[in-house]
């Protein structure tokens, strides 16, 4: 059974937050539904906003917070049904070899989230 949510959502980067209604699916294999209590926008949202993080878009915000799972996948084993969890961001730009195949928490640090100079370009 499907639910509606209502999210922030970054479509293009430079355009303000759309906050909107989101129909979330059940989970399929390996993923979670996690229930939000708390969560709010966070520099790491303002820079995929700005365009300063390579992202995939359209993006949610407000990954960092804290709920109880929902709902959970075939395959889940580390976590069930009204189990109390914490999000954080981990950024993926779907293109390096990590990211593509969904270990982007291997990543190097300094690849996560390009430095700028004043004048906008890269350090």
């Amino acid at each position: 059974m499907s639910i509606t949510t209502r999210a922030a959502v970054c479509r293009v980067p430079g355009q303000p937050w759309e906050i909107t209604e989101l129909e979330l699916d059940e989970p399929k294999a390996n993923e979670i539904r996690v229930k939000f209590f708390a969560a709010g926008l966070c520099h790491s949202d303002d820079h995929i906003q700005k365009g300063d993080a390579p992202m995939r878009l359209p993006v949610v915000g407000g990954h960092e917070g804290a709920g109880l799972v929902d709902a959970v996948g075939p395959a889940v084993t580390r976590v069930k049904q009204g189990d109390h969890v914490t999000c954080s961001f981990i950024p993926a730009c779907g293109k390096c070899r990590y990211c593509a195949t969904g270990r982007q928490r291997l990543k190097p640090a300094a690849a996560v989230v390009p430095h700028r100079r004043a004048a906008g370009r890269p350090a």
